[in-house]
Parts: structure tokens; C-alpha cells; sequence
């Protein structure tokens, strides 16, 4: 079906079901290139090895990001949940990061 310039998925197969997680982060210092190396190098690799899709740090202020990650569906990310924060830990003793909340939620439209 189509509505204006766009078009809304008439079966449950044609919407993708994938599911996203997104955290907030703050740094107690300005976000440098060490802490960039990290998350390429240990985090982006071990949330993706949980069955994430994709995982994005993006850079929201000097000394704060978020990480963005999407699983498949809802179902692989509740699985991930307790080793995704267990790896949240490690960060938050490992860096001067601070994660100040999470929100959770299907993914409804992508390009």
C-alpha cells in the first residue's frame, strides 16, 4: 500500500524485523583517539560477535557517544543482553566512560 511518497509494508514478511539497542555514554574526558582504537578494535568486535548485524559509535559531544547496534531480530538481542553488559562493564573499568542509559525497540524502516 502506498501513502504519499511511501510505502507501508502490507505483511508482516515485508518489515524487517531487525532490532536496535542504543546506549548513551559519557566520558570524564574529551573522546580521543585511544578511546576511538578501543572501540574499534574491542568493542565494535565483541558486541558484533553477540549476533549483531552492525554496531556504530558515534560521537554525540567532546566527551560523550552512543553506540548503536542492531541485531537481527528481538529475540538474538535479549540473548546478547547479559554479555552485552557485561562487556559494558569492562568498559566502565577499563575507560573513563560512564554509560547513562539504554533504550531498546524494533527497527521499523531503514534505506
Amino acid at each position: 500500500m502506498a501513502v504519499g511518497p511511501f510505502h507501508v509494508p502490507s505483511t508482516s514478511e515485508e518489515i524487517d524485523m531487525s532490532y536496535g539497542v542504543i546506549s548513551n555514554w559519557t566520558s570524564t574526558v574529551p573522546n580521543n583517539e585511544e578511546m576511538r582504537a578501543e572501540a574499534r578494535n574491542k568493542y565494535a568486535p565483541g558486541v558484533k560477535s553477540l549476533g549483531a548485524t552492525q554496531v556504530f559509535f558515534v560521537e554525540t559531544g567532546e566527551s560523550a557517544f552512543q553506540v548503536v547496534t542492531i541485531y537481527p531480530d528481538e529475540a538474538t538481542a535479549n540473548t546478547a543482553r547479559d554479555k552485552q553488559n557485561a562487556l559494558r562493564a569492562t568498559a566502565t573499568s577499563e575507560m573513563p566512560v560512564k554509560m547513562v542509559g539504554d533504550q531498546r525497540g524494533e527497527v521499523f524502516a531503514s534505506a
